[in-house]
C-alpha cells in the first residue's frame, strides 16, 4: 500500500500516545471463542481506521478511539489467539473529501484490507466519497462519526453507524436547553463555522422550543471570542449552544465568564467533550454540559469495564476519552467474524451483515436495515465539566436519544 496511507499520526496533545496493548474483558476480543482445530498458515489482514490527521486537535480528538480498537485487536490475539493476523492502519483523510476518496481507492486495490472503521470527527462529505468507493469494493465498513444524517440512504450495502447520529444529538441539547430555568429568554447558538459545527446547530436549532435570539461563527482567536462575548451579553439569552470544536469553545466559554456571563448555561456537542476544553476553559468551563452519542465506563462496576479501563489507562496514561468503548465494540464485531472463520473481504462482509445484534462494551447495539442502530439503541449521553473532569449526568436526558 502507497506511504501516504500509512499516515504517521501526528504528536497528540495532553501526552497520548499510540502503543500497542493486551487486555483482558468481556466480548469478542477477550473472548477465546472457537479456535480453528486444525493448524494453517496464518493469513494476515488489514483493518482500515479512517481519521483526519491534519491538524493537532484533529489528531486528538481520534486518539481514544484509535487506541480503543488497537487494544481491541491486540487483544483478541492473545491467549488461544486468532485464526488470521489483524493490523489495524492508521489511514489520513486529510479532512476533505477528495483526499479521503483517494484513501479509499488504495484500500480497495490492497486485498488484505477486509474492513474499515470511522473515526468520530469524520464529516459528512469524507464519509460519502470514501463510503461510495468501500462499499463499491465490498468491505464492511462501520463509523464511529454522528455527522452525515442521510448517510444510510445512499443505497450502501456494507456500512453501519455504531453511535446516534448528529440529529438525536442536537435533539438532547435542545431538550436540554429548553429545560434551563432561565431569567432571560432564548438560546444563543455559536459555532466555529466548520460542516460539523453547523450541522449540529441546524439540528438543535430544528428541534429548540426555545428562541434562537443569537446565530454567530467565530474564529480560534482571543478577538473572535471577546466579540462573540459581547454579542451574546447584547442577546441576553439564557442559554449558549456551542457547536464548535474544544479549543475554541474553551476561548469562548472564557470570554463569556470574563465578561460577566458567568452564570449563563454553557453546552457543546461531542466535540467539545475531550481533555482539551477544561484545560482552556479552566476554572470557567465549570458547570458547562457536553452531549456524546459515546459512553463513560468510570463508574461502571462489571468486571469487563474495570479492566478494560484499567488496562487502557496503564498504557496510556490517561482514561479511555470519548468513543473508546464503542471503538473496542466495532473492533470486535470484525474480531466476531474472525473467529467465525472469515478471511476474506466476502467472507468478513457476510458476517458481518447478518449481525443484526451485538453486546459490547459499551452497550447493546441493534442494527437497522438501512445500517443505522434502532432508536431504542442509539443512546446519547449528557456530561458536565466538574473540577476539570466530564462527569456523567443521570439525568433523563441523558437516557435517550430524542
Amino acid at each position: 500500500m502507497p506511504a501516504s496511507t500509512r499516515a504517521r499520526r501526528a504528536p497528540f496533545l495532553i501526552g497520548l500516545a499510540l502503543i500497542a496493548v493486551a487486555s483482558c474483558t468481556r466480548g469478542e476480543p477477550g473472548d477465546p471463542g472457537a479456535s480453528p482445530s486444525v493448524s494453517r498458515p496464518q493469513v494476515n489482514l488489514k483493518i482500515a481506521f479512517l481519521e483526519d490527521l491534519s491538524s493537532g486537535e484533529a489528531a486528538v480528538r481520534s486518539a481514544p478511539a484509535f487506541q480503543g480498537a488497537k487494544l481491541a485487536f491486540d487483544t483478541a490475539a492473545l491467549g488461544d489467539g486468532l485464526p488470521v493476523s489483524v493490523e489495524l492502519i492508521s489511514v489520513d483523510t486529510g479532512g476533505d473529501a477528495a483526499t479521503a476518496a483517494t484513501a479509499a481507492r488504495e484500500i480497495v486495490s490492497d486485498p488484505a484490507f477486509v474492513g474499515a472503521i470511522g473515526a468520530p470527527s469524520l464529516t459528512e462529505r469524507e464519509q460519502s466519497a470514501a463510503g461510495d468507493l468501500l462499499d463499491r469494493g465490498g468491505l464492511a465498513t462501520l463509523t464511529l462519526s454522528p455527522l452525515g444524517p442521510n448517510l444510510s440512504s445512499r443505497g450502501w450495502t456494507t456500512w453501519r453507524r455504531t453511535v446516534a447520529d448528529v440529529t438525536m444529538e442536537g435533539r438532547a441539547i435542545a431538550a436540554f436547553v429548553d429545560s434551563v430555568p432561565s431569567p432571560r429568554r432564548g438560546a444563543c447558538v455559536l459555532g466555529d463555522g466548520s460542516s460539523g459545527s453547523k450541522s449540529l446547530l441546524g439540528a438543535v436549532a430544528a428541534s429548540t422550543t426555545s428562541d434562537v435570539v443569537l446565530r454567530w461563527h467565530t474564529d480560534a482567536t482571543e478577538t473572535g471570542s471577546l466579540r462573540v462575548a459581547r454579542a451574546v451579553s447584547r442577546a441576553r439569552c439564557g442559554a449558549v449552544v456551542w457547536g464548535g470544536s474544544s479549543t475554541v469553545g474553551g476561548l469562548v466559554r472564557r470570554a463569556l465568564h470574563e465578561a460577566g456571563a458567568r452564570r449563563i448555561s454553557f453546552v457543546g456537542g461531542d466535540a467539545m467533550k475531550d481533555p482539551v476544553y477544561v484545560a482552556v476553559a479552566g476554572r470557567a468551563g465549570l458547570g458547562t454540559v457536553a452531549t456524546c452519542p459515546c459512553a463513560d465506563l468510570s463508574t461502571a462496576t462489571d468486571l469487563a469495564s474495570q479492566r478494560f479501563i484499567q488496562d487502557y489507562q496503564a498504557d496510556f496514561g490517561v482514561p479511555p476519552g470519548a468513543f473508546a468503548a464503542e471503538a473496542w465494540d466495532a473492533a470486535g464485531m470484525f474480531v466476531r467474524a474472525f473467529r467465525a472463520g472469515a478471511a476474506s473481504t466476502d467472507a468478513v462482509r457476510a458476517i458481518l451483515s447478518g449481525t443484526e445484534t451485538y453486546r459490547g462494551l459499551a452497550g447493546t447495539y441493534v442494527f437497522q436495515r438501512d445500517g443505522e442502530l434502532t432508536r431504542s439503541s442509539a443512546r446519547v449521553r449528557l456530561y458536565r465539566d466538574e473540577g476539570g473532569r466530564w462527569i456523567p449526568l443521570r439525568s433523563p436526558l441523558a437516557t435517550h436519544a430524542g
